[in-house]
């Protein structure tokens, strides 16, 4: 990708179609990779889910999501829930940062997987209502953007676990956890 450099000191210009190849190749080749090292996709495909049910016998329920405000607060709430729907623990937190909607729902993920490994949780359904970190993280893909780096970070964080599934659910279905994180804005 020394095309600026043969152009000045040599004189060369590289025909666009050529780059746009190299492009396609580069970034063919870094899935390939990625798909060598971290292998396919794990866990079951996301789905959203209509209503909030319960979870197998013996595996654990997160829900996570966040609430953003205009002064550049993101508020995050969790929930975890056990086989018998038994809240096991809830969190709230109120961060600074101007960022997307997704990269805000993101950031309630991390937080939901620390506090289970806290609690010792090792079989665990995450569910959002952010179709896009879901899939994601279905498909356990991982490139070079700000959003990838939570999403590494999520992935890396659940090795310790037994297995993790990612589900999507309707917002109107996660709102204990939109309300934790909507209270968490206002302190």
């Amino acid at each position: 990708m020394n095309r600026r450099n043969d152009m000045i000191f040599n004189g060369k210009d590289t025909y666009h179609p050529v780059i746009i190849e190299r492009v396609y190749r580069l970034a063919s080749d870094c899935g390939l990779y990625a798909q060598k090292i971290y292998g396919g996709a794990k866990t079951a495909t996301c789905r959203s889910l209509k209503k909030w049910v319960l979870p197998h016998e013996g595996t654990n329920k997160l829900n996570c999501d966040a609430s953003l405000n205009v002064e550049g607060w993101v508020g995050l709430g969790v929930v975890a829930r056990d086989w018998q729907g038994e809240v096991l623990f809830t969190a709230s937190r109120r961060t600074r940062a101007y960022c997307p909607p997704v990269m805000a729902e993101s950031k309630a993920a991390p937080m939901a997987v620390r506090f289970a490994k806290r609690f010792g949780l090792k079989d665990v359904i995450l569910e959002a209502n952010c179709q896009v970190l879901i899939s994601r993280l279905s498909k356990a893909s991982v490139y070079l953007t700000d959003l990838d780096a939570i999403l590494d970070d999520i992935l890396s964080s659940c090795v310790d676990f037994n297995s993790v599934l990612w589900f999507h659910v309707e917002r109107d279905r996660n709102m204990v956890t939109h309300n934790l994180a909507c209270f968490a804005l206002r302190f």
